[in-house]
């Protein structure tokens, strides 16, 4: 594997100031790449760019609001350019069962996890689509995954993460002629500040960084056959 494989690709990852989102962001500067960080966390945001200097832009934001999204793709492109990697990381959750879970609590579940990866991409792929060329990664999970027994109050959460591995699938077919490719990872328990909060202390099968690897490699030219696909991510 080549160390500099991102070397002049510009990337945007969502939801970067922990777990995740943080750790690829990390890897794709330190494999090359100059990356837009964005989530709400400003102060973790500017942290984590100070540590990469020049290669590492903060944008704080909601992604879910159209005109923060925009603010972020404005802002990539005049520090380091078109967006070449987009990573659809941001995610939120409820742990309500049906009967007390609100209608703000629902919508506000699919405004992150589905409304988001909308705004995003679609802001990405105008770009994309001129330079006939781009990778665009989606974070789904195992609680979007038909089959695997689910946890006791994360409907929003499970219908939400289902939506964007379909969202995945369309995605691949509509922009195929482009020269685009979209993908999707869905982990089992990673070591995260969520996991920590949902799992009533139970010890998560993968690290962050793990996850991180399986989305770069989706990311590179390593899978341009790879197309389409929801890639499950578990521990051995």
């Amino acid at each position: 594997m080549p160390e500099q494989e991102f070397e002049n690709r510009v990337a945007v990852v969502t939801g970067a100031s922990s777990g995740i989102g943080r750790a690829t962001a990390e890897l794709l500067v330190e494999r090359g790449a100059r990356v837009a960080i964005f989530a709400r966390s400003a102060g973790k945001l500017k942290t984590l760019a100070r540590k990469y200097e020049d290669r590492m832009l903060a944008v704080p934001g909601d992604v879910s609001d159209a005109d923060s999204v925009e603010r972020l793709f404005a802002q990539t492109e005049s520090r380091f350019g078109r967006c070449d990697i987009l990573i659809n990381d941001a995610g939120t959750y409820v742990s309500k069962r049906v009967e007390r879970m609100t209608e703000r609590d629902w919508d506000r579940v699919f405004a992150v996890n589905v409304r988001g990866a909308f705004l995003a991409t679609r802001r990405a792929v105008k770009n994309m689509i001129a330079r006939r060329s781009g990778a665009i990664v989606n974070v789904s999970s195992i609680s979007g995954v038909i089959g695997p027994e689910k946890f006791p109050g994360f409907s929003a959460y499970c219908a939400s993460k289902a939506a964007l591995i379909e969202f995945t699938e369309q995605l691949a077919v509509e922009l195929k002629e482009h020269g685009i490719r979209v993908n999707c990872v869905s982990p089992g328990s990673v070591d995260t500040p969520m996991w920590a909060a949902v799992s009533g202390g139970a010890p998560a099968d993968m690290t962050a960084t793990e996850v991180a690897e399986v989305i770069l490699f989706l990311a590179s030219d390593r899978a341009r056959p790879i197309n389409g696909q929801n890639i499950h991510v578990y521990s051995a």
